[in-house]
C-alpha cells in the first residue's frame, strides 16, 4: 500500500507542474461541476475467494457522484455506492475449499472521495470555446468508507466444519464500518459540452478483514477487498448564462448581449465573420483583414480610410492612384502625367529653383521666383535674358545697365555719365553737342564761375594722372596736375566734383574694380590735401569705353587708365 500512495503522489505533483506547460491554447473552460450516475458489478475477494478472479457471486452495483475539476489535468470525486458482496467457498475452481462449504451475503454502502488524473487533458477545447468531442483516460485513488453487514452459512456436506469458537470471535470482532482505498483506470467520452459518458475498473482494498465477516475462522494474514466495473454517465453545470446565448457569462465576451458560440458569445450584425466589438464598421460587411469594413475598390484599404473608395491607389496615398508615380495623388497632382516634386504639387522642376517648369521662363537654369525662374548674374534684379551689362550691376530702366547720374541713360550709351542729362541728348545736359559742354564755362549754385579755360584746365590735369602698372598707386608724376585741380575747387567752394576713373584694356568685374580703387585715391588725395570737403565729391571707376583706343598722357604716352573730373 505504501508504494501504491508513493505512486499516486508522484504522478499528481508531475501533472500539477506540467499543467501549463501543455496548454496550446488558452481558451475558456465551462462548467467545472458534473453530476453523474454509475451501474456496474462487483466481484469479491476474501475468505470464501481465493487471490486470483474468477465469476462468482457477482453483484450489481449503483450510485451517484459529483465531480469538480480543478484544472485540466486533475478532478475531485465524492461518490455513494450502494450494492451487494456475497462470496461461495463452492464457486472456487481448484475445489479448495469443498471442506468448509461456507457462503456470505452482505449489503454494501460505499462513500468515498476519488482524485482524478488526466495526463493527456480531461478536455480539450477549440479557441473559439467548442469542446471537442474526445476520449480521455484517466487513474485515480482515494479513500473510502464501507458498510456491511455479512451474514454466514456453513452449506451441508461439510467434512471439516468451522470451529464454533473461532466463527463466535469473528462475530464478536465484527465492525460494520471500515475503511477501503479505492484505485483503478477509467476512460471518459465527452459526447458534448454537457453530457459525458465512461466506462472504469477498480479495486477497493480494505483496512479490514471483516467485509465478509470471517477472518479468524478464515484467513486472518490477509485483508479482504473487492473490485468493480461501472459505467458512467454525468451532467455538467455550475455557471451562469446571463443573456441566454449558450455561453456562460465567464467565458462571455459580451455577457449581457446575445452573440455567437464561435465569437465566444459577441454578436456579428453585418454576418462578416468579424464580431462587432473587432468590427470597426459592425453595420457594413467586410474582409477580417480590414477590420470589417468593405473596400469597394479592393485596394486593400477600408472605404473609411481610402480617399478615393472607388479608384484602386497605395496605402501610402491613402488609396488615391498615382499614375506618374511620384508620390503625389492625381487628385492633388498640378501634372498627373509627368512626374514632378511634392512641393511643387507633382509638377517637375528641372532646374531645381522650386519653379515648375510650365511657370519657369527660364526651366533649364535656376533663377529666383521674383525674375520668373531665370538667372541675375549681377544681382542687380534684371534677368541675365534681359540684361545688356551682364557683369555690372545697373537699373532696370537701363536694361539691367549703371546710370550713374541717374538721368535715365546708361552710362553705356550716355556721353555726359557723370552728369544728369537729357535722353534726348544722348544724356547730355542742354547745351551739350555730343558730349561736350558748351564754352560758356560752369557756374555754382552760389554764383561762383569757373571759366572754360579753367575746365580745359581740369580736362589737361586729368589727363596727367598716372597709376602704376596694375594697380592704383599715384605716380610722383600726377601730384602736380592734382594740386592745380584743388586751386580751382578751393576758389569754389560749393563746387561738386565727380570723380570718374576707364580702366585701358578690357571690361571684366576685375578691370572695373582697379578703376573704382583709382578713383578711390585720386579722392582720398583730395580729402588729404582739405582742397575740398568729403561731401561734395563722388567717384566711380569703369571698364574700357573703346578698347581700340589707348588712353594716352599730354605727352602722347600710353596710359593704363584714363581720370575725368566732372563738375556738378
Amino acid at each position: 500500500m505504501k508504494k501504491v500512495a508513493i505512486l499516486f503522489v508522484a504522478i499528481l505533483s508531475f501533472v500539477s507542474t506540467t499543467t501549463q506547460a501543455q496548454d496550446s491554447c488558452t481558451v475558456c473552460k465551462p462548467y467545472p461541476w458534473e453530476v453523474g450516475a454509475l451501474l456496474g458489478v462487483n466481484q469479491y475477494f476474501g475468505d470464501m475467494h481465493c487471490s486470483k478472479p474468477y465469476a462468482s457471486q457477482n453483484s450489481l452495483v449503483g450510485g451517484v457522484f459529483l465531480r469538480r475539476h480543478i484544472s485540466d489535468y486533475i478532478a475531485v470525486r465524492p461518490q455513494v455506492l450502494f450494492g451487494r458482496l456475497a462470496g461461495n467457498d463452492l464457486d472456487n475452481p481448484d475445489k479448495r475449499w469443498d471442506y468448509r462449504r461456507l457462503k456470505f451475503t452482505s449489503p454494501l454502502v460505499e462513500a468515498a472521495l476519488l482524485a482524478e488524473i488526466y495526463p493527456f487533458k480531461e478536455r480539450k477545447f477549440l479557441c473559439e470555446g467548442f469542446t471537442k468531442k474526445t476520449l480521455s483516460p484517466y487513474i485515480f485513488a482515494g479513500i473510502g468508507v464501507t458498510y456491511t453487514n455479512p451474514t454466514i452459512t456453513q452449506q451441508p456436506g461439510a467434512t471439516f466444519p468451522v470451529i464454533p469458537r473461532d466463527l463466535q470471535a469473528d462475530r464478536d470482532n465484527l465492525k460494520k464500518f471500515g475503511a477501503v482505498i479505492p484505485f483503478g483506470l477509467g476512460l471518459k467520452y465527452n459526447a458534448s459540452e454537457r453530457w459525458t459518458i465512461g466506462v472504469e475498473a477498480g479495486y477497493r482494498y480494505a483496512l479490514s478483514d471483516y467485509l465478509d465477516g470471517l477472518s479468524i475462522a478464515g484467513n486472518d494474514g490477509r485483508n479482504d477487498g473487492y473490485f468493480l466495473a461501472n459505467i458512467l454517465g454525468s451532467y455538467r453545470f455550475g455557471d451562469k448564462d446571463s443573456d441566454k446565448d449558450g455561453v456562460v457569462d465567464k467565458c462571455d465576451l459580451c455577457p449581457n448581449e446575445p452573440g455567437l458560440r464561435k465569437f465566444q458569445g459577441c454578436p456579428d450584425t453585418d454576418g462578416d465573420g468579424v464580431p462587432d466589438k473587432d468590427d470597426a464598421c459592425p453595420t457594413l460587411a467586410g474582409p477580417l483583414g480590414l477590420k470589417g469594413c468593405p473596400d469597394t475598390d479592393g485596394d486593400g484599404i477600408a472605404d473609411k480610410d481610402d480617399a478615393c473608395p472607388t479608384l484602386v491607389g497605395t496605402a501610402a496615398l491613402n488609396g488615391c492612384p498615382d499614375k506618374d508615380n511620384d508620390g503625389v495623388a492625381d487628385k492633388d497632382d498640378a501634372c498627373p502625367d509627368v512626374p514632378g516634386v511634392k512641393e511643387l504639387r507633382g509638377c517637375p522642376d528641372t532646374d531645381g529653383d522650386g519653379i515648375t517648369d510650365k511657370e519657369d521662363a527660364c526651366p533649364n537654369v535656376a533663377g529666383p521666383a521674383s525674375l520668373n525662374g531665370c538667372p541675375d548674374s549681377d544681382g542687380d534684379g534684371v534677368a541675365d535674358k534681359d540684361d545688356d551689362c551682364l557683369n555690372v550691376q545697373g537699373a532696370s530702366s537701363a536694361k539691367g545697365c549703371p546710370d550713374s547720374d541717374g538721368d535715365g541713360v546708361p552710362d553705356n550709351k550716355d556721353l555726359c555719365p557723370s552728369i544728369p542729362g537729357l535722353v534726348s541728348n544722348q544724356g547730355c545736359p542742354e547745351g551739350y553737342v555730343n558730349g561736350v559742354a558748351p564754352a560758356l564755362g560752369y557756374k555754382t549754385k552760389s554764383g561762383c564761375l569757373i571759366t572754360t579755360a579753367e575746365l580745359d584746365e581740369l580736362g589737361f590735369a586729368a589727363q596727367g594722372i598716372e597709376f602704376y602698372a596694375g594697380t592704383n598707386k599715384l605716380k610722383p608724376s600726377s601730384y602736380k596736375s592734382l594740386q592745380r585741380v584743388c586751386k580751382v575747387l578751393t576758389r569754389c567752394p560749393d563746387a561738386v566734383l565727380g570723380i570718374n576713373t576707364y580702366n585701358d584694356g578690357g571690361k571684366s568685374a576685375a578691370d572695373v574694380r582697379l578703376a573704382k580703387l583709382r578713383a578711390c585715391a585720386v579722392y582720398t588725395y583730395f580729402l588729404k590735401k582739405k582742397c575740398i570737403s568729403k561731401s561734395r565729391m563722388t567717384y566711380d571707376g569703369f571698364g574700357d569705353e573703346d578698347p581700340k583706343t589707348f588712353y594716352l598722357t599730354p605727352d602722347g604716352k600710353k596710359a593704363g587708365s584714363r581720370t575725368e573730373f566732372v563738375l556738378k
